[in-house]
């Protein structure tokens, strides 16, 4: 559509010339957009690794939030230890020292039973067999001390 005025803007034969105004125009455009690119601020690495890592760590402290935090409030309010981890201790309610300390030994009492108790004492038995107690025991002092001397 011609402009006001008779001014054809653009010719649209497809001549010669008119194909060469064109190259050059697309080519001035070309070079234009080119140098506008190379104008603009290219990629920020450290800003790129801030982004992952916020990316990364977005999921750390949901997981932080949700789990641990309650866990703690459970712990420290209900004294009732959860294991989350496998070198956590078991769970259950948590023990104070003293009752740890008596848990051991219930422990060690059962695990290592006392040894049997002599069912005589030494008014139960008769003369006689005092009398031979104390030669078994000056029998095995003398062969202590020759076993010694040697």
């Amino acid at each position: 559509m011609p402009m006001p005025g008779n001014f054809k803007w653009r010719p649209n034969d497809n001549g010669p010339l008119t194909n060469l105004r064109y190259d050059l125009e697309a080519s001035k455009w070309v070079n234009s957009v080119n140098k506008a690119q190379g104008k603009l601020p290219l990629g920020n690495f450290s800003g790129d690794l801030r982004f992952i890592g916020a990316v990364i760590s977005l999921p750390l402290l949901l997981i932080f939030f949700i789990l641990l935090i309650p866990i703690q409030i459970i712990k420290e309010v209900f004294h009732y230890n959860i294991k989350i981890f496998p070198g956590d201790p078991p769970t259950g309610p948590i023990l104070s020292d003293m009752e740890k300390f008596h848990a051991e030994i219930e422990y060690l009492k059962k695990k290592n039973p006392p040894k049997k108790k002599r069912t005589t004492a030494w008014e139960d038995l008769s003369d006689e067999q005092r009398e031979m107690v104390k030669f078994v025991r000056a029998q095995t002092a003398k062969a202590k001390a020759e076993a010694n001397w040697k």
